[in-house]
């Protein structure tokens, strides 16, 4: 379970699978428990308190957005540009609401669980029936969210915070790097927080050190691989080419009202609290990565898993019913773990046989599959951003008003440490400003990605999606729940739907089906690896001879390896939630017959908007 609420995949981030093992945020939900700290908590308070003494749901829906939204710094400024307009108070900056001593006192004390029940009651002394559509679909997801966190509460010191990929400290460039700096009372905040670096970074050392009492320490292949991204992250950190003060420095140039002579204040002081407390604090958590890296007894491979020791999460105790809660939550699905790998293996197996059949019917286009990546003719990201959102009109509602987007490109800086491409989630209340990244060291026309990843990212994934649900003015806790089987399932339904819009050459009937093909299968080995990891205890040498049963090579097994076991469940948010949607479309297709249109049912699940498909299935049926 995740309590850094700003982790909550305010990037959308779109991996090229297998090939490319790279960034991605954690996947963390709103816990709905965090922890009081002494600046927020007066007004905190009082939103709890008015949640347990709401009149109505839609007090109680509202309050308990005001409680969830300003749990920290970071999570406001992200989903709100103007938090007034909310009811919402200036607050003292806070980096996040973790504090080590909290977390132990919370789960030895089940404050949280406590906290939970009561909210829990007063949501079911509100009666269902009474309400519109919308809320009930909103009083459904909000009573599944608390049972998620109240069933969480359980599992302490399973979540790892230390890895290369999905730690905090790797993460944090990132989310500072993207930080609102609208106004002067924006900057004050940013370089607040800065100050509270140090802290925060203790408090995970020692959140370790717990995890390690328990035997459930981060393994030490992970800490190697971690000290070594820091080792050349921490290189740049001491020149002024670093993500921190490059990207600050361009942001402040649209900051309103800010004079030249107080910019170059603010740029000073930032050079300043970037040596003064971000490059301490990184090399104190290095310092501590390293003496625990000395322990490594996989010599002379350190930053690899030993090939016959299984380090997946079922290792710990009650792991597996750990690993399924944390499925149930990252999919949206409430099939068993044993049910999606025999889905997992049935599509699988359904594309290994459709490139196989056309390697025998259609070998000219296999051997031109075989030789060259994805060929669109499109030369650069506004170009595919501006065809796809016309291209998409006939199979997908319009959109009720204009999109504006800018596509950025990912600073030097942070390219080895960020995916192909990410969306940035915008503020609830601009909803209409979009950004895109692109990192070229990754992505591009020449790798044969740039279309299908922006088909992921802008029209019709992740930027379609979210500004579609934003403009049906949904209520504001439903923005911030997070749902990535829906968001991840429909950008990656998206993407390889989207193979079909090119404007192929040559051999115009085979390459859709071959590409298509080839990303599902690049999906479903991930996916299976991961639940053979963290579900059924496969070792590297399990995992090598996996894919050497299925005829591919085995190079790549360490590094999917070591991704599954540091992030478990994050493939699955991608390729069960697909697949979820596919069946979703079978559905209704069976359910309209002759009246069928995939407008139609990519209307009816938008409208939705982000859910777990139980829920989506209840009322798109009903």
């Amino acid at each position: 379970m995740g309590f850094l609420t700003w982790i909550k995949e305010h990037i959308r981030k779109n991996k090229n699978y297998i090939f490319v093992m790279l960034l991605a945020v954690t996947v963390s939900f709103i816990t709905l428990t965090v922890f009081d700290n002494q600046d927020s908590s007066i007004y905190r308070k009082k939103m709890l308190s008015n949640i347990r003494k709401a009149d109505s749901f839609n007090s109680f829906q509202d309050d308990l957005f005001r409680y969830e939204v300003t749990s920290n710094s970071i999570t406001t400024a992200y989903n709100l540009r103007h938090p007034e307009n909310y009811n919402i108070p200036v607050l003292n900056p806070v980096l996040t609401d973790f504090s080590y001593k909290d977390y132990a006192s919370d789960y030895n004390n089940n404050i949280s669980k406590k906290k939970i029940s009561k909210i829990s009651e007063k949501l079911t002394s509100f009666k269902n029936d009474d309400l519109s559509v919308n809320d009930r679909i909103t009083y459904d997801l909000i009573q599944k969210y608390l049972k998620s966190s109240y069933d969480f509460y359980d599992y302490p010191y399973y979540e790892s915070l230390l890895g290369k990929t999905t730690g905090v400290a790797a993460n944090l460039p990132v989310t500072f790097s993207e930080f609102p700096l609208n106004t002067t009372s924006d900057i004050e905040t940013y370089l607040t927080l800065f100050k509270q670096v140090p802290t925060f970074f203790d408090n995970i050392i020692k959140y370790e050190n717990e995890r390690i009492k328990h035997d459930m320490g981060t393994p030490v292949f992970m800490l190697k691989q971690t000290e070594n991204q820091l080792t050349d992250f921490i290189k740049n950190l001491k020149t002024d080419n670093n993500c921190f003060i490059t990207t600050f420095e361009e942001r402040t140039k649209h900051t309103e009202g800010l004079t030249q002579k107080e910019r170059s204040k603010y740029i000073s002081n930032n050079k300043y609290y970037v040596n003064y407390y971000i490059v301490p604090a990184y090399e104190r958590l290095l310092k501590y990565i390293h003496a625990k890296t000395t322990l490594s007894d996989n010599f002379p491979h350190p930053d690899l898993p030993a090939k016959d020791i299984p380090y997946g999460i079922c290792i710990y105790p009650k792991g597996k019913e750990y690993y399924q809660l944390v499925v149930k939550n990252l999919t949206g699905s409430d099939k068993t773990v044993p049910e999606l790998t025999e889905l997992t293996d049935k599509s699988l197996n359904n594309a290994l046989s459709d490139v196989l059949r056309i390697a025998t019917t259609d070998t000219d286009a296999y051997m031109y599959y075989c030789d060259h990546p994805v060929e669109t003719g499109y030369h650069s990201p506004e170009g595919i951003l501006d065809a796809l959102s016309l291209m998409i009109r006939d199979d997908y509602p319009i959109l009720k008003s204009s999109v504006g987007y800018n596509v950025k490109t990912v600073p030097g800086a942070l390219a080895e440490m960020v995916s192909p491409a990410f969306y940035m989630i915008p503020a609830i209340d601009d909803y209409e400003n979009n950004t895109i990244y692109i990192n070229p060291l990754y992505t591009s026309e020449e790798n044969g990605n740039l279309f299908t990843t922006l088909a992921h990212e802008g029209f019709p994934g992740h930027l379609y999606q979210t500004v579609y649900f934003n403009s049906l003015n949904p209520a504001p806790i439903r923005q911030i729940l997070d749902y990535p089987g829906y968001v991840e399932g429909w950008a990656t339904y998206v993407e390889l739907n989207s193979f079909s819009l090119i404007n192929y050459t040559k051999y115009k009937e085979s390459l859709p089906i071959l590409y298509r093909s080839d990303a599902i299968i690049n999906l479903a080995l991930s996916t299976r690896i991961d639940i053979g990891v963290n579900y059924e205890g496969w070792t590297l040498e399990d995992t090598c001879r996996y894919f050497e049963e299925l005829g591919f090579n085995s190079y790549y097994a360490p590094d999917i390896y070591s991704y599954v076991v540091e992030s478990p469940g994050n493939y699955l948010s991608y390729f069960i939630g697909y697949l979820e949607i596919e069946d979703l479309k079978q559905e209704y297709r069976n359910l309209k017959m002759e009246n069928y249109t995939d407008n139609d049912f990519h209307k009816a699940l938008v409208d939705i908007g982000p859910a777990d498909f139980e829920t989506i299935r209840k009322y798109m049926f009903q």
